[in-house]
């Protein structure tokens, strides 16, 4: 898995505020179970902010994850590999 994609995966986590869990992706058929794949990149600026998203926060849930900025959250995952993860739970 290439390091965008990992990068990609903990962003959907971090914005989802843990909802969405990212996972390498897989695929295996079911001929009996109509499927649906959305797919979608996030590709912020080194200066935007990344956070758990207000609006998943407004029904009084506290964020488990700490804010960052795009590009410290490259550097330290450049560093780190994914377990930058663990060190953005609060």
């Amino acid at each position: 898995m290439t390091y965008e994609i990992q990068l990609w995966l903990i962003n959907v986590q971090i914005i989802s505020n843990g909802r969405f869990i990212g996972a390498e992706h897989r695929v295996v058929t079911n001929s009996g179970i109509a499927r649906t794949t959305v797919a979608y990149f996030i590709r912020p600026t080194n200066e935007q902010i990344i956070e758990p998203a207000k609006l998943l926060l407004s029904s009084g849930a506290c964020p488990i994850y700490s804010s960052i900025t795009f590009e410290e959250f490259v550097r330290n995952f450049m560093s780190k590999g994914p377990d930058i993860e663990q060190e953005l739970l609060l």
